[in-house]
């Protein structure tokens, strides 16, 4: 009996698991977007010529980005979500990163487009619009 009730535990975890559609995967372009600079000062995306890639797999994601035809930054690392939270670990990044620190980005996904906001003491520090790429 208690094999049994083992072997239904166990299927209920691997479906349950598998349910949760993972809308990160893929490839994802920057559309729009703008962030707080060192100052507090508010840079649109655009007045820099912003452009950026995100390639996300099941556990991992990476980026370039570039202003212009000028090299911006670049990182890789793991993320996890939520229902309300995007998280990226990045591991190894251009401007360096504090190993173990997480970015938290509240999103939502409508379609192909996905937008996400980071706030850091009440304050947006990032909102971001990318589309999937087919």
């Amino acid at each position: 009996m208690n094999k049994i009730i083992a072997i239904i535990i166990t299927i209920a975890v691997t479906f349950s698991v598998n349910a949760v559609e993972n809308k990160f995967n893929g490839s994802w372009k920057l559309v729009s977007g703008e962030y707080l600079d060192k100052e507090g000062k508010r840079i649109q995306y655009k007045d820099v010529k912003m452009s950026s890639i995100k390639v996300i797999s099941g556990t991992h994601f990476s980026y370039v980005s570039m202003s212009g035809n000028k090299f911006w930054s670049s990182g890789v690392g793991r993320y996890r979500f939520t229902e309300t939270e995007y998280i990226e670990k990045p591991i190894h990044t251009s401007y360096g990163v504090t190993l173990g620190k997480e970015y938290a980005f509240t999103y939502k996904v409508e379609n192909d487009i996905w937008y996400n906001s980071r706030w850091s003491k009440g304050k947006r520090v990032e909102y971001e619009i990318w589309q999937k790429l087919p």
